[in-house]
């Protein structure tokens, strides 16, 4: 088994969920994964898609998304007329009680789950509910399985979530925990970014190599 020759990585543009506080996401009626792109994400991946098309005038093999709303959204907006492979392990992390309750909320009913964060630490934390970083680390090993055994010699192109792609990257290009979650707040990508990967020989063994990391098609003009 090899991989994609080309891996392209776009993170979902800005979506309603992006402009709010976590404050106001939990006070929202609607689960994160309905969340839907704001008029400037449109208009983010519309420039994106054409700088894509631009340089891949014949398209991917493979497209690839969760579940979520914001990321199928963007996948259309970017390439109309794909046929979408749509696969839950893709999706973003669960943050559970932190995604729906706010932080009142929260303290009312949980009063011991916000020291619990802080004392086991963003690796390590599950919110009640939700998922830790290794949680999302198992998904992806198990995607990475599904891209080396399928995908082989193709072109592939990804929507993905900002925390998923940081965790991709840490498997991929072996990171230590503690770099992963030190460059956490500090390596983020921009909404409609591209990051993208090439299958390569590299002392013999067959690996995904980052040619290119968060460039941003709609930079200066949204």
């Amino acid at each position: 088994m090899g991989w994609p020759t080309e891996l392209v990585l776009v993170r979902h543009a800005e979506s309603e969920g992006n402009v709010l506080t976590a404050e106001q996401r939990g006070s929202l009626a609607v689960p994160s994964h309905s969340f839907q792109l704001t008029a400037r994400g449109r208009e983010q991946a519309r420039i994106t898609g054409a700088y894509l098309r631009e340089r891949y005038p014949q398209g991917f093999d493979t497209y690839y998304c969760s579940h979520y709303h914001r990321v199928q959204e963007t996948m259309r907006i970017l390439f109309p007329d794909a046929r979408i492979y749509e696969d839950p392990r893709l999706a973003e992390g669960s943050r559970g009680i932190f995604s729906e309750l706010t932080a009142a909320e929260i303290a009312e009913r949980y009063p011991h789950e916000e020291a619990r964060k802080q004392k086991e630490g963003h690796y390590d934390f599950r919110p009640i509910g939700g998922e830790n970083w290794p949680d999302v680390e198992l998904r992806i090993h198990s995607f990475l399985g599904t891209l080396a055994r399928d995908c082989e010699g193709d072109r592939v192109l990804i929507v993905v979530h900002g925390f998923w792609l940081h965790l991709f990257r840490r498997l991929v290009e072996r990171f230590s925990v503690a770099q992963c979650v030190e460059s956490y707040a500090r390596e983020g990508v921009a909404n409609a970014s591209v990051t993208r990967y090439r299958g390569e020989l590299v002392n013999g063994h067959s690996r995904l190599v980052r040619v290119e990391l968060g460039t941003v098609p709609w930079h200066g003009q949204v």
